[in-house]
């Protein structure tokens, strides 16, 4: 009995804060977390620079363009420098070679840590709660 009970509590837990989440996001739909975009982003399919900026700004402002239940993500997760690292990563995974190699694997230690509990490992995110980071192009562009 202990053990299901273990194995049921984090469910529990998880399922607490999603709907919490979910009944404030509905409440607060006037309200913004974030300033809005003023710059339209239409990269070439094959412009790495203009992807990178798109994650840096992505990541230091926010987003909420996909309206997805888990609500909006955050801005300021990481440092404007932590984000070019995480961009130099993110372009790897959508078949680019990096502005700054030099900078994938410490990208990555970053992305493993602050990014995949919502995007997961792999940068495929969970169906209809967060977005999928590998899409070509990546959804937004």
């Amino acid at each position: 009995m202990k053990r299901l009970l273990l194995l049921l509590l984090p469910i529990a837990l998880f399922l607490v804060g999603y709907f919490a989440n979910r009944h404030e996001a509905s409440h607060e739909k006037t309200k913004t977390h974030q300033k809005p975009s003023q710059h339209t982003w239409h990269c070439a399919a094959d412009d790495v620079r203009c992807f990178e900026k798109y994650v840096v700004h992505v990541i230091d402002e926010g987003s909420d363009i996909f309206h997805y239940p888990s609500g909006p993500m955050p801005p300021h997760t990481v440092s404007h420098t932590e984000a070019k690292k995480i961009a130099a990563f993110m372009a790897t995974l959508q078949g680019f070679r990096p502005t700054h190699p030099e900078w994938v694997q410490e990208g990555r230690y970053l992305f493993y840590g602050n990014c995949t509990g919502c995007h997961g490992p792999n940068g495929k995110g969970q169906k209809g709660y967060f977005p999928d980071l590998t899409r070509h192009p990546l959804a937004g562009l």
